[in-house]
C-alpha cells in the first residue's frame, strides 16, 4: 500500500528557453548547466525503426539546440552562457574531476556526431577535444575512478541510414584521445550504464537493431582487464528505463517499456552485484520519460511520465526506500512533464527543469521546480 509523504515541490526560476530531451550537469556548490535538446518550433513525431529508435525530432531549430543556460542555486535564477559550437540532442555528458564538463556525440540535424566538447565553467568557453571513432547518439557516458570516460552503444546515423552500435570507446582526459575498447556482444541503444562501487560498469537492457527488440541482457565491464562479462539477465525486457546506484551497491532499474513504443511499465528490478540476482518491486505509477535521482537520504526520487493517455500521472512523483523496499507517493509537480532533467544540488534539493507537456501534441516547458526531501 502506498503512502503520501510530506516532501514537496516548489517552483523556482524558469529557464530562458523551453526545452526537452536535453542534458543537465550539476556543477559542485554552484548550480546546474543545461544544454542541447529540443525547443520551441520543433515538432516531435513518433517513429520507431532500426535507424531512429525512439522519439525523434523532424523539424530543426538550431538556436534551440545550441543555447546553453546556467542555474544559480543560490540566487535561483537562470542566465545564458557560451553556446554549444555544434547543435545536438541525445548526447552524453559527465563532469570531470578537473571541473570541466565533457559533452560526447549526439544527434545533429540529420546525423550522429563524432565531436566531443569540453566546457570550462570558470572561463565560460567550449573547446573541441578528441573525436569519437564512431559517431553516435543515444549512447551512455560513464565516468570511471581512473577519470577516464566509458562510452557504450548508441546509433551511428549518417544520411538517413544508421545502425545500433555494439562498439565501445574510452576517453582519457590527459591526452584528449579516444581508444576503442572490447565490444559488447549485442548492439544496444536506449540502455543504461551504471558505475558500481567496485568501479565496474553495469550495462542493462536497451534496444537491439539486429534483434529488433528490447533486451534482457546485462553485462559488467571490468576497467582493469577491459573485458565484458555477461551477468544474470533481467527478468523482463527493458528499454528507455532508468538505473540508479543505491548506497548499498545495488542498482535500481525503474520504468521504461518492454517493446518499441510499448506501454510504460511499473515493474522495477533491483540488481545485487554480490549475489548476481534480480529482485522485482512495483512502483505506484507506470512510467517512461521519467527521471530517477538518489537523494541524500539514500531514497530514490522518481518523477514524471510521458503517457498521453494518463497525463495526470506526469505530475506524480514517488520515493523508493531501499531499507524497506517500499514505494511511497510524494508531493505532486506543479507542471506535469517528461524527458525533463533532474539534478542533485549540494543543498540536498533536486532541480527539475524543462521537459515536455504530455499531450497529444507535446510542447517543451521552461518551468523549473525544486524538490526538498522531508
Amino acid at each position: 500500500m502506498s503512502t503520501l509523504t510530506p516532501d514537496g515541490f516548489m517552483p523556482t526560476g524558469s529557464m530562458l528557453e523551453p526545452r526537452y530531451f536535453h542534458s543537465a550537469i550539476a556543477i559542485t556548490d554552484c548550480g546546474v548547466l543545461v544544454f542541447s535538446g529540443s525547443g520551441v518550433g520543433q515538432r516531435i513525431v513518433r517513429r520507431f525503426d532500426k535507424t531512429l529508435p525512439g522519439l525523434c525530432d523532424t523539424s530543426q531549430n538550431p538556436r534551440a539546440m545550441t543555447r546553453v543556460e546556467f542555474y544559480d542555486q543560490h540566487l535561483e535564477t537562470w542566465s545564458a552562457v557560451a553556446p554549444l559550437p555544434v547543435l545536438r540532442r541525445s548526447c552524453g555528458a559527465v563532469l570531470l574531476p578537473s571541473g570541466l564538463v565533457l559533452v560526447v556525440g549526439g544527434s545533429g540535424t540529420a546525423h550522429a556526431l563524432s565531436d566531443t566538447q569540453l566546457y570550462d565553467p570558470s572561463e565560460n568557453c567550449w573547446t573541441l577535444t578528441g573525436q569519437l571513432h564512431t559517431p553516435r547518439f543515444s549512447h551512455t557516458t560513464t565516468l570511471l575512478a581512473s577519470n577516464q570516460v566509458l562510452v557504450t552503444g548508441g546509433n551511428n546515423l549518417q544520411q538517413g541510414s544508421g545502425q545500433v552500435q555494439d562498439s565501445v570507446e574510452l576517453y582519457t582526459p590527459e591526452t584528449g584521445q579516444w581508444q576503442r575498447e572490447t565490444w559488447l556482444s549485442v548492439d544496444c541503444m536506449n540502455h543504461t550504464a551504471t558505475r558500481l562501487l567496485t568501479d565496474e560498469v553495469l550495462v542493462v537492457g536497451g534496444f537491439s537493431g539486429r534483434r529488433n527488440a528490447a533486451l534482457t541482457t546485462a553485462f559488467i565491464y571490468n576497467p582493469t582487464t577491459h573485458l565484458w562479462a555477461a551477468v544474470q539477465p533481467l527478468p523482463a525486457p527493458r528499454m528507455q528505463h532508468t538505473a540508479t546506484l543505491l548506497e548499498d551497491g545495488r542498482v535500481l532499474i525503474a520504468g521504461g517499456t518492454d517493446e518499441p513504443f510499448g506501454p510504460a511499465q511499473n515493474l522495477a528490478f533491483i540488481y545485487d552485484p554480490t549475489l548476481n540476482q534480480w529482485e522485482p518491486t512495483t512502483m505506484n505509477v507506470s512510467r517512461k520519460g521519467h527521471t530517477a535521482t538518489r537523494l541524500v537520504t539514500g531514497k530514490v526520487l522518481v518523477v514524471g511520465n510521458s503517457s498521453t493517455s494518463d497525463p495526470v500521472s506526469a505530475r506524480t512523483a514517488e520515493l523508493f526506500d531501499p531499507a524497506s523496499g517500499q514505494w511511497s507517493l510524494t508531493g505532486e509537480l506543479h507542471d506535469g512533464r517528461f524527458e525533463h532533467s533532474a539534478s542533485s544540488l549540494s543543498s540536498g534539493q533536486v532541480l527539475i527543469a524543462g521537459g515536455g507537456r504530455p499531450t497529444s501534441h507535446p510542447a517543451p516547458l521552461s518551468t523549473a521546480e525544486l524538490y526538498t526531501p522531508g
